[in-house]
């Protein structure tokens, strides 16, 4: 006979009236936000409601990057944040919007140039912080699958909305991203990403030294705007005919074995050969790589397959095979774009109006550099690689009791959490002091 205490657990359940939180790690976030300057920029660039009534644009702002950071996968996961009294306490969120206040706000199309400028100054912010100088632009566009009515069909054969976004690589930082509906070539836009980044970083006192990208980016425009701007690329070539025509004429003596960082044969050869297109203003040099193909039919004419480089990297243009694995980073790109759409939950369209979807999307680009710079200053160096779903599980959700006691609210926490949320707090704080003379 089965005995039922021996599968359950021994406990009881029972209410409190104690504030408590189970998402203190969220409040770091908030307060990085107001040390990084993030809730004046909103303040700054959102308008405000016209009644007084209205809620602020850093109340929905701000509730819903929290949101995103703590896991919320959809408008009605809001109530999350709303019900978590102890986490609104510690971060004085009087006010959280309900989905449907959420749902009118982002339908307000002069939302998206304000969040896009917060963007931008958050992302100075963090590039200020540094203190690097050269930085290098990957960029890539990704689809997000939806059903709705809005949605075209892409190149792939379903609907969906797409997202060109760049990154600075050094940082793992998203510095544009322009949300577009799925028929729309993976490549427009890229001409303008480059430029506007580069002229961003130089009005920082930066410099835009190098730029990445897959075949999308392969185009006359987007070279001749580097060589014009003075920017190193590469860019995944287009295997059209005027290419395979040029790797025909490679010779046998020409293909030289290509070797990993380690000094070992990947088994891949590689040549190079100049290049260029009608309208490129400046030859470029193309660096091709072939293997042999295990499944080769028995009568095809060639045994190959081949992934080519197009670049103007003469400064190693005696070393192909640094520039190979150097341009093979550009991979990266690929995780950033599954952070923010896995992670963050931005493969969700809220909206059947793209322009109400690319408001909230932005929102999501925020709490994305937010948690890159909460890493980056206040976490430090071991929690750089570290994805949003591992920092939940280590930071944000630890359990908190919230005390109010002399008008000064105190977070109660467990001793092993203590130290940590001690020290990051302490290094928010540090960061606020002026600097030395």
């Amino acid at each position: 006979m089965i005995n039922i205490q021996d599968k359950l657990l021994d406990y009881q359940l029972q209410k409190t009236s104690d504030t408590l939180t189970s998402k203190s790690g969220l409040s770091i976030f908030y307060e990085s936000a107001l040390a990084l300057g993030v809730v004046d920029s909103i303040k700054l660039n959102l308008l405000e409601p016209k009644s007084n009534r209205g809620l602020k644009p850093a109340e929905y702002v701000m509730s819903l990057a929290l949101m995103f950071c703590g896991g919320g996968r959809t408008m009605e996961d809001i109530r999350e944040i709303e019900l978590d009294k102890g986490l609104r306490d510690i971060c004085e969120l009087a006010k959280v919007p309900g989905a449907d206040a959420i749902g009118k706000w982002i339908r307000k199309l002069e939302n998206l140039a304000g969040l896009k400028t917060t963007n931008e100054q958050l992302a100075a912010e963090i590039i200020r912080r540094s203190g690097k100088d050269n930085f290098t632009l990957d960029t890539d566009a990704t689809l997000i699958e939806t059903e709705k009515e809005c949605a075209e069909m892409n190149y792939k054969g379903f609907t969906a909305f797409s997202v060109l976004l760049s990154f600075l690589a050094d940082l793992d930082l998203c510095v544009s991203s322009d949300y577009r509906n799925g028929a729309v070539h993976a490549g427009v836009g890229t001409k303008e990403h480059l430029a506007h980044t580069d002229d961003w970083l130089k009005s920082l006192g930066k410099q835009l030294k190098y730029f990445r990208s897959d075949s999308a980016g392969y185009s006359a425009d987007v070279f001749n705007a580097c060589s014009d701007r003075n920017i190193i690329f590469t860019i995944t070539a287009d295997q059209d005919a005027a290419v395979k025509a040029a790797i025909r004429t490679i010779k046998t003596e020409d293909w030289h074995p290509l070797y990993d960082e380690k000094g070992e044969n990947t088994g891949r050869q590689f040549a190079t050969l100049v290049h260029c297109m009608e309208k490129t203003k400046e030859p470029f040099t193309l660096i091709v790589q072939r293997w042999e193909d295990p499944q080769q039919k028995l009568f095809e004419k060639n045994p190959y397959h081949y992934y080519v480089i197009a670049t103007n990297d003469f400064e190693r243009e005696s070393r192909p095979d640094e520039i190979i694995r150097f341009h093979n980073k550009r991979g990266n790109a690929e995780n950033y774009n599954k952070e923010i759409k896995s992670g963050f939950g931005m493969d969700y369209a809220p909206s059947q109006e793209l322009s109400a979807n690319a408001v909230y999307f932005e929102i999501g680009v925020l709490a994305y550099n937010l948690t890159i710079a909460v890493k980056r200053f206040f976490l430090g160096e071991n929690w750089y690689t570290k994805t949003i779903a591992t920092l939940r599980w280590q930071l944000i959700f630890i359990a908190g009791k919230v005390i109010e006691h002399g008008r000064q609210l105190f977070l109660k926490v467990a001793d092993n959490y203590f130290e940590l949320l001690k020290n990051i707090r302490e290094k928010i704080r540090l960061s606020l002091l002026p600097a030395p003379a």
